[in-house]
């Protein structure tokens, strides 16, 4: 059984593959639907926003990267002789820039676990289960 921290690292990785690859038709989750679904009490509230704050931070930071590897890839391939190689360490790097970001939306989800009765919880992996299964369709 996949715990509620590994649902959203899975989805967090996905979205990064996804972004990465160029994937035209990604759908990015829909946190005031979730926000809805799970019928955030108040005092969740301010933890729901610090997760979801945390994860359009790392998600605006993976779409900078892609915009950053397309360039990279554009002059590499307007060499004679592109470097593979040197554009595979330049995405390792940049990927690698994006890390402390997912880690610090992970420790605010986890956060937020801790605040959700188990009907919440359910939801949360229902709507993680959901994003994740459109990301691989």
């Amino acid at each position: 059984m996949i715990s509620a921290f590994a649902r959203l690292r899975i989805l967090f990785t996905a979205l990064l593959l996804a972004v990465a690859c160029g994937a035209s038709a990604l759908e990015l989750p829909r946190f005031d639907k979730l926000e809805a679904k799970l019928k955030i009490r108040p005092e969740q509230k301010q933890q729901f926003d610090a997760a979801v704050g945390a994860t359009q931070r790392a998600m605006l930071a993976v779409g900078l990267v892609v915009v950053q590897l397309k360039d990279k890839l554009g002059q590499e391939l307007l060499k004679p002789r592109p470097d593979f190689k040197s554009l595979m360490e330049a995405q390792q790097e940049l990927i690698e820039q994006t890390r402390p970001l997912f880690r610090e939306a992970r420790e605010e989800w986890v956060k937020l676990y801790a605040l959700l009765d188990d009907e919440q919880v359910a939801i949360a992996r229902s709507f993680v289960d959901e994003h994740i299964g459109r990301l691989f369709k």
